[in-house]
């Protein structure tokens, strides 16, 4: 019963995105009028209906033809950034250079991977509230597909303006924008050339030979308040008080030592060059910021909304440390590995959120072996912070675990529930997360 409507479904909306790209409005209503003209002189032969409806049938001939016979023969190679994010705009470039005959009414689309879904999923997948639809349409789940099409959509936009006339071996930069909707790798490999008739009833979208770009798509970011990980950065591992670098402190003072060549001049001291005569440079004993280990919560069977939400506010943290008297030195993807950043600043935290970017789903819960992980890791941690994507008996006994280590812990947990806050753990809604991050920092102070 269910393998029926996905079949109908699956060529309905192949069929459905084929006519739509190559049959512009303008000629969807000259058809939709021929039609409506052609069923009115059924009977009643009204001689203004037949000029209109030979007006009509000789304008769309005319425009079917001209954009069946068009051709392009164009060499293109896009302009890509290295990274985009959820929801934010990408802008980015396409170089096109023409070696065929001059090239009047063009442009450039991007074509977003299928978001058609598979069978399994189609079958297996829920639409959110599809519980309280009535039976027909949970049999046949026409909104379930829809919801599917949506939710597995990579990008939207991806077409260029109007493009002016290019001459033959002419070569032009051409503007593209599109959003992407879903973090990872977005896959570029389907770029059309649209090549419209003059009156802009059809179009032919030919596709055009380029490499198969890609690029990574970081998760969505929402604003914090204030950095929690500043107010737990008191321990730090060696024993010592951290330096922060916004007010430019060295760190400890350890010694005066002759100068040697390519040594900043800001350390030179100069009260001791004046007594000795000679340049005398400051050693200073440096003290790094205190290091924290993000856990991200990946055992989220059954709860996908969650765990992206997760994963966004796990790159928020990422991204606001960076600006902040902290470092997150290990990303703890549950049973997935760990990935460790080689250095404090913009670079490691790219490091990490490309890594976010790309994690999945695990199948199989391991909170033992999750635990044997941040044991590890502890001597060299100042601080951890967990994001569940869920709560459990499980994830209560683990997080009671880490809290006995001694090390700082902040814990999150993204959920539908409106279940109260509790010392342990700070909760945050889906739907609410910008609104529940707000309250994050006197938890943080709380906490701390």
């Amino acid at each position: 019963m269910v393998r029926f409507p996905y079949l109908l479904y699956r060529h309905t909306t192949a069929i459905k995105f084929w006519l739509f790209r190559r049959i512009l409005p303008s000629g969807r209503g000259a058809l939709i009028s021929a039609v409506i003209s052609a069923t009115m002189l059924m009977g009643s032969p009204i001689k203004p209906l037949y000029q209109l409806f030979a007006l009509l049938f000789g304008l769309c001939s005319v425009a079917l033809a001209w954009a069946w016979f068009r051709r392009a023969h164009l060499h293109v190679q896009r302009n890509l950034p290295t990274a985009s994010v959820v929801g934010v705009p990408l802008h980015y470039d396409v170089l096109v250079t023409n070696h065929g005959r001059s090239l009047p009414h063009w442009s450039l689309q991007e074509t977003a991977p299928d978001p058609r879904p598979a069978f399994a999923q189609f079958a297996h997948s829920r639409e959110p509230g599809e519980a309280r639809r009535n039976h027909f349409d949970r049999a046949l789940g026409f909104h379930r597909w829809q919801w599917l099409l949506h939710q597995n959509q990579k990008f939207v936009g991806g077409q260029s303006p109007p493009q002016d006339p290019l001459a033959k071996e002419m070569t032009v930069r051409v503007p593209i924008t599109l959003t992407p909707q879903k973090r990872g790798a977005l896959p570029l490999h389907d770029l059309r050339v649209l090549l419209p008739d003059p009156f802009r009833f059809f179009q032919r979208a030919r596709s055009v030979q380029t490499a198969h770009d890609s690029i990574i798509v970081l998760p969505r970011r929402y604003p914090w308040p204030a950095c929690p990980l500043s107010r737990l950065g008191h321990r730090h591992h060696d024993g010592e008080l951290t330096a922060s670098l916004k007010k430019g402190s060295h760190g400890e003072f350890a010694a005066l030592r002759e100068y040697r060549r390519g040594d900043p001049p800001r350390l030179i001291h100069q009260k001791s060059w004046a007594r000795l005569g000679r340049p005398v440079v400051v050693e200073w004993e440096e003290l790094s910021l205190p290091r924290f280990a993000l856990v991200l919560d990946t055992f989220a069977q059954g709860a996908e909304a969650e765990f992206e939400v997760a994963v966004s506010v796990a790159a928020s943290l990422i991204s606001d440390a960076d600006s902040a008297e902290a470092w997150i030195e290990r990303l703890i993807l549950g049973d997935q590995g760990m990935v460790s950043a080689p250095a404090h600043g913009r670079h490691s935290s790219q490091k990490l959120l490309e890594s976010l970017a790309l994690v999945g789903i695990s199948t199989k819960e391991d909170f033992p072996g999750l635990r044997e992980t941040i044991s590890r890791q502890s001597a060299n941690l100042s601080g951890v912070v967990m994001i569940f994507c869920q709560w459990s008996e499980s994830r209560a006994r683990f997080l009671e675990q880490i809290q006995s280590t001694g090390l700082a812990v902040i814990a999150l947990c993204v959920e539908h529930g409106e279940a109260p806050r509790t010392d342990e753990i700070h909760r945050i809604r889906p739907q609410h997360v910008a609104q529940d991050l707000q309250s994050l920092a006197s938890f943080a102070a709380h906490s701390a």
